[in-house]
């Protein structure tokens, strides 16, 4: 029985073999189907990577210039150039500046020029009212003398013409040495106005008034307005006070002087004088002296 059991399983086992020796199978792996078969990742196969879309942005470049004008890296510093200014647009110091170099340019180029100086006596006060006859008389002197006209030549130097006569410049003023500096337009040209602060007994040589102006010291007084006067006063007793001065130049954009005008004022203040024209007089005198030098036509 056993026996028979054992040759039966013998044939089926055999029976099996030979059935499965004669079945073919197949199995296609489809391109991207990776994730069926796992534990296995096939050479050369790469995953997409994943696409993102990142949100625009607006990039604004100035009017007038192109990206690549627009554009500033971290450790580059632009400046826009500032424009040239006006002289309307000055401060008081750049403005006394200019007006000092346009001035001096007169004597260093030499154009051509006339100059009017005109000195009036616009008041005269004397303590001793019987002397109140010698008002006309001392009036008429003064202005006799003060009147003169002058031309400059092109190409010739101005030094003893142009004011500061004798000196190399016209101006040499600081914005320390003045009361006040204004600019207005005149057609395409500028005026600007210097006016200066009150001074008493000015220096010849030292004092603010010497930077720009020609003008009387106690020293001309004794040596030429007393005597002319016929007074004979103490050099102590002399005192000579200034107001309201000021210097106006009229400048074309390019800083050319087109007129220029200086206007000095003073007071000559004789305390105990002694005035002979037919009889003495004692008296104190107060002479308003009125300087007004115009430089015109100007030619370069």
């Amino acid at each position: 029985m056993k026996r028979s059991v054992l040759i039966s399983l013998s044939v089926l086992l055999v029976s099996v073999l030979c059935f499965s020796s004669c079945m073919k199978v197949t199995v296609t792996l489809s391109e991207g189907s990776i994730g069926s078969a796992p534990g296995k990742v096939p050479e050369n196969t790469t995953a997409p990577a994943p696409v993102v879309t990142l949100p625009s942005v607006e990039t604004t470049v100035p009017e007038g210039t192109t990206a690549a004008e627009g554009t500033t890296s971290a450790t580059e510093q632009t400046t826009a150039p500032s424009a040239t200014k006006t002289p309307l647009q000055m401060s008081k110091a750049e403005l006394l500046e200019w007006f000092n170099k346009s001035v001096n340019d007169v004597k260093a180029v030499n154009p051509g020029f006339t100059r009017a100086k005109l000195t009036t006596v616009s008041d005269i006060v004397l303590s001793n009212q019987l002397a109140n006859t010698l008002v006309d008389f001392v009036k008429g002197m003064l202005l006799s003398e003060e009147t003169e006209y002058a031309t400059a030549t092109k190409g010739q130097s101005c030094v003893e013409i142009m004011t500061p006569t004798g000196e190399r410049y016209v101006s040499q003023l600081s914005l320390a040495d003045i009361k006040d500096i204004t600019v207005t337009q005149q057609g395409t040209s500028y005026v600007v106005t210097v006016t200066m602060p009150d001074a008493k007994n000015p220096a010849k040589d030292t004092s603010t008034y010497a930077k720009i102006f020609n003008f009387i010291t106690v020293d001309d007084v004794v040596s030429t307005y007393a005597p002319k006067v016929g007074a004979t006063v103490d050099r102590n007793n002399i005192t000579v006070n200034y107001s309201g001065s000021y210097a106006k130049a009229v400048i074309s954009p390019d800083g050319k002087i087109e007129a220029y005008d200086t206007y000095v004022r003073c007071v000559m203040s004789l305390l105990d004088a002694t005035v002979k024209k037919v009889v003495t007089i004692n008296t104190d005198v107060d002479i308003t002296l009125v300087s007004t030098t115009n430089f015109t036509d100007f030619s370069y």
